[in-house]
């Protein structure tokens, strides 16, 4: 009985650091190791119910990635995607008013920054297309993948602007010996 006593308060034990420890973790990502995330600044400019559908299902995808962090400005390095939206049937003449809010047209530009090192945010690609508002989530998700690619792209130049080189130690000089 002892025995089985001792397994039981064991097992006890054990289950109580075991949830513990889930509870011990911070429930924030940016506590839980987000320095290693990078960042996304999205910035969106659009004024049309699908583009705003479309860029906030964005900022949800980067806030949910493992990989990113979304930003509320560039800090100190990471991906900007610049969003400019418009709706593409709204005050065209002809054009039936039951097509305005169902398609999005969509500019998106691709940037690189780090303020520190940088002269400004750096162009890295763009490219416009439309949105239907039954696509915004299916698109969103194609631009983040995009993300990815420019992440991985310049994977060497983040790695230098996040460890950046040590400066080479001067090489000591000998101390003139004069002869007399």
């Amino acid at each position: 009985m002892n025995s089985r006593f001792a397994t039981s308060t064991k097992f006890a034990v054990s289950t109580l650091l075991l949830v513990l420890s889930v509870l011990a973790v911070p429930r924030d990502a940016r506590s839980a190791g987000d320095e290693s995330r990078l960042s996304v600044f999205a910035d969106c400019h659009c004024s049309d119910p699908v583009g705003l559908d479309f860029c906030n299902d964005f900022k949800s995808k980067v806030k949910d990635s493992t990989s990113y962090r979304l930003v509320e400005h560039p800090d100190a390095y990471g991906i900007g995607v610049h969003f400019w939206c418009l709706d593409l049937w709204n005050g065209l003449p002809g054009i039936d008013k039951e097509l305005t809010g169902t398609m999005s047209a969509v500019s998106v530009a691709f940037t690189i920054y780090a303020p520190d090192q940088l002269p400004g945010e750096v162009y890295e690609d763009s490219s416009v297309f439309r949105v239907g508002k039954d696509a915004a989530e299916e698109m969103s998700g194609r631009i983040l993948t995009a993300v990815g690619q420019l992440a991985t792209a310049n994977k060497s130049a983040f790695d230098k602007i996040r460890n950046p080189p040590k400066a080479a130690s001067p090489v000591p000089t000998a101390t003139p010996f004069v002869i007399q």
